[in-house]
């Protein structure tokens, strides 16, 4: 069963989309384009994928998908991304990691990691529903540890919305 979900939830991945991490409004006319935000809610999945904006975004040109299924308590993320400085190159489809939800109603699903004393910051991923959006946190901890002397200190909120190359296209 679980092996199936995982299969299942890859063939969603790729076909529903992507959520992308950038930086700029636009992107470069030699960015891979990424296909635009999307949102599937099956009652007892949901998924959503797109452009993640905001500033501090890492990359400027990844995507993810976001899988999140009610019985299993938990959100597959999948992500891929245009390597830094090239043209047309991407890297290589990440293995899907878990996060564990810790919210699930009819009006959004909650999921975040469960971060070990040794982690230099917290995600949590807001899905709402009604709204077919996605809020993605990233906020700082244990920053007192040696480890964390040089980790980001600021408190990262970014939303899901159409890819870079989405809106490229729809504004000529």
């Amino acid at each position: 069963m679980i092996h199936a979900a995982r299969i299942g939830f890859m063939a969603l991945a790729m076909t529903l989309g992507s959520v992308l991490w950038v930086n700029s409004a636009w992107c470069a006319d030699d960015d891979i384009t990424f296909a635009p935000k999307n949102f599937a809610d099956f009652g007892d999945s949901v998924g959503i994928s797109g452009t993640l904006t905001g500033d501090g975004v890492l990359f400027r040109n990844n995507t993810y998908s976001i899988w999140c299924i009610k019985d299993r308590a938990e959100c597959l993320i999948a992500s891929i991304g245009q390597m830094a400085g090239s043209k047309n190159l991407i890297g290589r489809l990440d293995y899907p990691y878990s996060m564990p939800t810790t919210k699930w109603t009819a009006y959004e699903v909650v999921t975040g990691d469960d971060p070990s004393e040794w982690s230099c910051f917290k995600t949590t991923i807001t899905i709402e529903r009604k709204s077919q959006t996605a809020l993605w946190v990233q906020e700082p901890i244990n920053q007192a540890k040696p480890a964390c002397q040089n980790s980001d200190t600021k408190i990262h909120k970014w939303t899901i919305e159409d890819s870079l190359g989405e809106k490229r296209m729809n504004r000529k």
